[in-house]
């Protein structure tokens, strides 16, 4: 009589060890940890960057010298850490085809831009049918490893390409124009990361899990913040170089700065309110303006002057994270404050390199702006979230990924349910019902043993 009740158990312990093997054991990631997220948030960042490493190296480009040098290594490293990503997913030998193409693209506009600088209609006719023969080669590439509609990844390359010869009127000095296209060809590489992101985790997503944190409300406001302010440091970057040597750009470059202010005064007021946006908009446009006034002071050699805007830039650290924290109490003052002060430092740190001649640190330590700046977004973004759990949440509806089985705990499950199954089938043939009859002889010297199936 024990043995139906040791069956029970043993379907119970498969049952439960398929379970544990099952989509139920991915429901502990978080929104930040999840594979999937750290696969969006490293291509959105590692493209965006692209953005902007690109055009300095176009911009040093029309002359070759030591800034041009810095800026093209620059962009070799991030170039570096985008192969790096695709190699991880797809091994060596799809990671070496993008790195080739990929650096066709970039010496193919610098190429570009330099015919342009002189004049040169023929070369500049070369290397733009390179160009286009590059979006076909690479959107081929793309969607044949990634699984995407060809004609898809075509339009998203080809309008890259674009985007970044219209970014070449750098060479006609027309900057009215060339700013506003760095900003959309800068705003169009996350565009291109998400289309990339989706689909690398659509094909594998045992290894990217977590999608439904991926493209949830409260991820989307991490790279918002994270597109604005990484897009402010890149721009603060261009402007006080061009304040430094009263480059003729410097006027659309700080026009540039102030729209993206705009965008940001935008962002904080949709969440707080728009008197919270307007004092936000007038801490962070003073602090833009301190830049502004330390480069120029830097240029006419006035100390004092000098002085002056760090010391502004140290009492808007203090009032900024101040402001900051009495909107969002979940906002560590002194934690917060530790990275408002980082981020103004860093870019103080990369002008005086730039003033010094010193174009490597200058180029180094805009990389090291552009990867803090990262935190100090995804902290901003992670305490609005936290403030506001119904206006994001970190789960998106609608979005369903599998977990990863775990196929020796499923393996033990499986085959414990088969031997359950195949013990209860086996003991319910033999204790089958039988007609009641009149005890033998035979029976009252003992029952017989039941024959074993």
């Amino acid at each position: 009589m024990r043995r139906p009740r040791a069956l029970v158990i043993l379907a119970l312990v498969g049952l439960l060890l398929a379970s544990i093997a099952g989509p139920s054991a991915a429901q502990d990631t978080t929104a930040e940890d999840a594979p999937a997220t750290q696969l969006r948030l490293a291509l959105d960042r590692v493209l965006a960057e692209h953005a902007f490493l690109i055009i300095e190296v176009m911009r040093t480009g029309l002359v070759s010298g030591a800034e041009y040098a810095a800026a093209a290594e620059t962009l070799n490293k991030n170039t570096n850490d985008l192969v790096g990503a695709i190699t991880g997913v797809y091994g060596s030998e799809a990671g070496d085809a993008v790195d080739e193409q990929w650096r066709n693209h970039i010496a193919f506009i610098v190429d570009y831009t330099r015919a342009l600088g002189d004049d040169d209609n023929a070369a500049a006719d070369i290397a733009d049918g390179q160009l286009e023969q590059y979006a076909e080669d690479f959107s081929s590439l793309l969607a044949a490893a990634i699984n995407l509609p060809e004609d898809v990844v075509l339009g998203l390359i080809r309008e890259h390409v674009d985007q970044l010869k219209q970014v070449a009127s750098f060479a006609a000095a027309d900057f009215s124009d060339a700013y506003p296209d760095i900003r959309e060809t800068y705003d169009h590489m996350f565009m291109i990361a998400d289309g990339l992101a989706s689909g690398i985790m659509t094909q594998f997503p045992y290894k990217f899990t977590g999608r439904q944190f991926a493209f949830s409300p409260a991820i989307d406001l991490r790279i918002t913040l994270d597109r604005l302010l990484g897009e402010h440091t890149q721009l603060a970057t261009l402007a006080m170089r061009a304040g430094l040597v009263d480059a003729p750009d410097l006027p659309a470059a700080t026009a540039a700065l102030d729209q993206n202010s705009n965008e940001l005064q935008t962002t904080i007021g949709s969440i707080y309110g728009k008197s919270a946006g307007a004092a936000f908009a007038a801490h962070w446009r003073h602090h833009t303006e301190l830049y502004l006034e330390y480069v120029a002071a830097v240029k006419d050699g006035d100390e004092a002057g000098r002085q002056a805007a760090l010391d502004g830039l140290r009492t808007y650290q203090s009032d900024f994270t101040a402001f900051l924290a009495d909107a969002n109490p979940l906002l560590s003052g002194d934690a917060f404050k530790a990275l408002v002060r980082e981020h103004t430092e860093l870019l103080v740190a990369q002008a005086d390199s730039y003033a010094e001649g010193d174009f490597a640190a200058a180029y180094a330590t805009q990389r090291d702006a552009w990867a803090q700046i990262g935190t100090l977004s995804a902290g901003l973004a992670g305490a609005i979230a936290d403030q506001f759990p119904e206006l994001f949440p970190d789960t998106a509806m609608g979005i369903q990924t599998p977990a990863p089985w775990k196929p020796a705990a499923l393996l033990v499950g499986l085959l414990s349910v088969l031997v359950a199954i195949r013990l209860a089938t086996t003991r319910l043939v033999t204790l089958r019902p039988v007609t009641p009859r009149r005890a033998s002889a035979a029976d009252r010297r003992g029952p017989a043993r039941t024959p074993r199936a």
